[in-house]
């Protein structure tokens, strides 16, 4: 029996944008997170099976995912860890772009093991305070 993946992609974009319409900021931020981690580990198996156009939007939608992250930064009230995180990204970002280039596995996996670290940090202040949320990374 075949399976209805385009029924199912469209089930999964439509879950994620319910998500995303109720979330509360930290868990938007984790809704980013994972579905980075997830592109990411998509990004591999395509430079594994040669798959170069697929590998190639797959490390695009990981840098747009990484901006947005960027983008949710409040410098303001994160200060110098927040800058040290905006510094993270964009190293990321430039990593991947030659990851992408280079077709290498290895500057893809640097960048999953530093977002799996800054993920894990993430998840891990759930449920803190708002202000130590703020010091802590936005």
């Amino acid at each position: 029996m075949p399976t209805d993946t385009v029924g199912l992609g469209a089930y999964r974009t439509t879950q994620n944008q319910a998500q995303a319409l109720t979330a509360d900021p930290h868990r938007l931020i984790q809704l980013l997170f994972g579905n980075l981690m997830m592109t990411l580990q998509k990004a591999k198996g395509f430079l594994q099976r040669n798959q170069i156009g697929d590998k190639g939007k797959a490390v695009t939608h990981a840098i747009d995912i990484l901006l947005a992250l960027d983008e949710a930064i409040d410098e303001e009230r994160g200060g110098e860890i927040a800058s040290n995180l905006r510094a993270l990204y964009n190293y990321c970002i430039r990593q991947l772009m030659a990851a992408n280039h280079e077709s290498s596995l290895e500057k893809l996996e640097e960048v999953q093991r530093l977002m799996l670290e800054i993920k894990t940090a993430w998840d891990s202040i759930e449920g803190k305070s708002d202000d130590s949320k703020a010091a802590t990374a936005q």
